[in-house]
């Protein structure tokens, strides 16, 4: 109809694809925020820790559990992740259904 091979891309596969695009973002984002075992292995300085390992390494002291500092912090850690979603939240289900339906 006149559109070129580059037009049909821009047109045509990438609107279809951003959903799906978009459902990858959100699951490597997840991902890379709940990576407590790499991060627990391989950083050995408190300056370097991430929030999620930090939260749980220094609120725990051999058998002492401080829960209440343990649960806050565990809410500020899934902050991130659930203003993530709740944006994406549409494009997201959309990526998740449009695969079961074709």
């Amino acid at each position: 109809d006149g559109c070129s091979r580059l037009g049909a891309m821009f047109r045509v596969v990438l609107p279809l694809s951003v959903p799906g695009i978009l459902t990858i973002c959100i699951f490597a984002f997840t991902l890379a925020m709940q990576e407590y075992v790499y991060a627990l292995t391989f950083v050995s300085s408190s300056d370097e820790k991430m929030i999620t390992l930090g939260v749980v390494t220094d609120l725990i002291r051999g058998d002492v559990f401080f829960w209440g500092s343990l649960m806050a912090g565990a809410l500020i850690v899934s902050i991130p992740v659930a203003i993530v979603y709740n944006l994406f939240m549409d494009t997201f289900v959309r990526g998740i259904t449009g695969g079961a339906l074709k």
